[in-house]
């Protein structure tokens, strides 16, 4: 299941969309930044905010976001570090009993 899926599915975290219209820049920078498939308006949002004209090709190790108060960036970062921590296999990456921790770290200042 791919992150745009899960927040589609009323399961998982579709109950915290409630107004998806006000969302679906946020759907465009989660289908570039893990490498999805993109619709026709989300290309066209993709294009207009970045100016590239290419689309991704596969998921982003890094991210660099400039937004304003209130823009929903919190949220959406909680969105993917759930995500991740829930649908992410870390397996090949841990030692035999090792345990993966997933970190959100902001500066507020």
């Amino acid at each position: 299941m791919n992150i745009l899926k899960a927040c589609a599915d009323p399961n998982l975290f579709a109950g915290w969309f409630r107004q998806r219209d006000s969302w679906q820049a946020w759907f465009a920078f989660l289908a570039a930044l893990f490498g999805l498939e993109m619709t026709d308006d989300q290309y066209a949002i993709f294009r207009e905010r970045t100016g590239r004209e290419t689309r991704p090709t596969g998921p982003s190790r890094e991210a660099w976001l400039v937004c304003g108060r209130r823009a929903g960036k919190s949220f959406i970062m909680a969105l993917v570090a759930v995500y991740l921590a829930c649908f992410h296999n870390y397996r090949r990456y841990l030692a035999p009993g090792e345990r993966a921790t997933v970190m959100v770290i902001a500066a507020d200042r």
